[in-house]
Order: structure tokens, then sequence, then C-alpha cells
């Protein structure tokens, strides 16, 4: 409880907006419960439930970081524009699921696509000013908190930031599979191909740098007290899971399955 005081005491429209997909998210997995609609396939819920999931950690988890940037008043702008973006790409998603449409990849009706389109925008829109707002972190001369902590949330920042591109590359290849069409054998909830290559494993893993590297420098900075040697293994974890994320988009690439 303590932790969820702070992320909305350090940045309330973002903690109110996680808490909004995090309720949504809580509605649409009890909804699936007794949803028959299927796309693909796969349960129709499933897809919009894992991106309010996916959106309800993004938003905790820039509230909390985001607060160590010098300049709040960028921050606070930031912060809007991921608000409007995000309801727009899960309302996209929702509605779609709803119907039983395509969000992403659909060439089947002028609607979707024309949504989806806009959805691409907007997201490379958001994805440049996480950069803009991480670089500002990055060059800032004063830090109120350790350097190998600070250190894991500016790689973080920066993973996230290069993952988060990859939308964009399955966008232009039409697909996120690769030597297989979208839509045949999955792993449950998560549904990468057990079939093919999936991009969406390192894109998952990647972006999720946002969390995985900031939680090791917080653990490293709370049992290291040599600053030296805990940025030395804030960098020795960060370049293990670099390369943990890399062999699963490299995996893919060769159409590969994650399993």
């Amino acid at each position: 409880m303590k932790l969820i005081k702070e992320i909305f005491g350090r940045n309330p429209l973002l903690a109110k907006l996680g808490l909004f997909f995090l309720i949504l998210a809580v509605c649409l997995g009890l909804y699936a419960i007794v949803n028959n609609a299927t796309i693909l396939g796969i349960n129709s819920m499933i897809k919009p439930l894992k991106f309010a999931l996916s959106t309800w950690i993004y938003a905790w988890t820039m509230a909390y970081l985001l607060f160590h940037v010098n300049n709040q008043n960028r921050v606070k702008w930031y912060s809007i524009l991921a608000t409007f973006v995000m309801l727009y790409e899960n309302g996209v998603i929702t509605i779609q699921a709803f119907r039983g449409k395509l969000s992403h990849f659909n060439q089947t009706e002028l609607l979707g696509g024309i949504l989806y389109a806009i959805m691409g925008i907007m997201i490379v829109w958001l994805t440049t000013a996480t950069l803009v707002i991480s670089l500002r972190f990055i060059f800032q001369k004063t830090e109120n908190i350790s350097k190998s902590f600070a250190l894991s949330i500016k790689i973080g920042l920066l993973l996230f930031v290069i993952f988060s591109f990859m939308g964009g590359y399955m966008s232009v290849i039409n697909s996120h599979n690769v030597g297989g069409k979208i839509g045949e054998a999955g792993l449950t909830f998560l549904n990468w191909s057990t079939l093919f290559g999936d991009l969406r494993v390192a894109h998952f893993f990647g972006i999720h740098s946002l969390q995985v590297i900031p939680l090791l420098g917080f653990f490293v900075s709370t049992k290291v007290k040599n600053e030296s040697k805990a940025s030395l293994f804030v960098w020795i974890g960060s370049i293990l899971y670099l390369g943990f994320v890399c062999f699963t988009m490299f995996q893919a690439i060769n159409g590969t399955s994650f399993v």
C-alpha cells in the first residue's frame, strides 16, 4: 500500500490511468470467462485484457520513475500525451474485440485499417516523446537517488524505447510471425507462436526492461554500498538481460519458436 500511495503522490494522472486499466483488465477477465466469441481462434477478450494489464504496469512504472526527472513540467506534458495515446490505443483494441474484428494488421475492412494506421502514428509519437524525456533524465546534471539506481532507470528507459520501435517493424511486415501466418497454435494466454518465429517475444521482454532493470538497480543499491561496484552489477545484469532479449529476437527472425 505504501508503494501505491507513493505512485499516486508522484504522478496522479498516470496513477489514475493505471488504476483505470487495472479495473478494465479485471472486468475483461471476468467477461472472458463467459465470452464465446473468438478472433483467429482465440477468445476475443484476451488481447484487450493483455493490453489493459500492460498499460496498467506501464503507467504506474512511469509514474514512479519519472518523478526523478528534474523538469517535472515536461513530465506533466508527457503524462498527458501518454494518457491520450493509451486511451486511444486500448479503446481501438477493446472496441474491435467486441466487434469481432482485428485491431492490428487489419486489411479486411476500411474502418479497421484507418484505426490501426492512426494507432501506429500515435504510438510512434509517444515512443519519440519517451525517448526525449529519457534523454532529459540521462543528461541532467543532478539526481536525488543513488548513481546505481539512476543508471538502472536510464538503461531501462532506453531499452524500453528501442524495443518499443519493434512494434513499428511488425507493422511494416504486417505480421508478428516469421515463417508462418498469424492465428496458428500459440502459448496459453500469451499466444506466442509455438510453430514459427514470433517477434512479440522480444518486444515483450524488451519493453519490460522498464521494470526489470530498475528493479535490479533498486535491489543492488540497497545491498551494495560501494557505488562503483553497484553500478558494475547493474551493467552486468543489464547486458545479460539485453543478451537474452536479443537472443529471442534473432530466434524469431530465423523463424524459430520461442519454445
